[in-house]
């Protein structure tokens, strides 16, 4: 599986493509080599990956009425071609989640209401020490900020 880009996902759809991706992506060896090198060097991994995936990879909506699913081992790909690939949220959240479920983190997807009153945003979470910590790489905010929102779904 690489792209998938399907008209008016529903809920289920989304649920089953970004379960499979991330799935796919955790065990990648182009993903594993991305998250070496993003971690080389840095003393807190979690924080390095989410720091490479927001920098590195710029946040691109999908097309109106689509839901585009990008793989993570195709933006690591990507990325060794020089040829950068943006995503949303979702795409953004299977590379963070890929990557640092590809170092042995326990990762997750949460897809959740942001405001909208509709599932419309997603984000990785990573399991620490200290419990699950989110990580939005299309926000400015910190590794670790949350908003309270009011309906989520777990992706594992």
């Amino acid at each position: 599986m690489t792209t998938r880009l399907i008209r008016e996902a529903s809920l289920n759809d989304i649920i089953r493509e970004m379960g499979q991706m991330l799935h796919e992506g955790k065990a990648d060896p182009t993903v594993r080599k991305l998250a070496e090198e993003a971690v080389s060097g840095k003393p807190d991994p979690i924080s390095a990956v989410f720091e490479f995936v927001r920098k590195t990879f710029p946040y691109v909506p999908d097309p109106e009425n689509y839901e585009l699913f990008v793989h993570p081992r195709v933006r690591a790909e990507a990325y060794y071609k020089g040829e950068i690939k943006g995503g949303d949220c979702d795409c953004q959240a299977l590379l963070t989640a890929a990557m640092m479920g590809s170092l042995g983190y326990k990762t997750r997807i949460l897809i959740v209401d942001s405001g909208s009153g509709e599932l419309d945003h997603a984000l990785a979470s990573v399991e620490t020490n200290i419990g699950w910590i989110p990580a939005d790489t299309t926000t400015m905010n910190p590794l670790g900020w949350v908003k309270n929102f009011r309906q989520t779904v777990v992706v594992e």
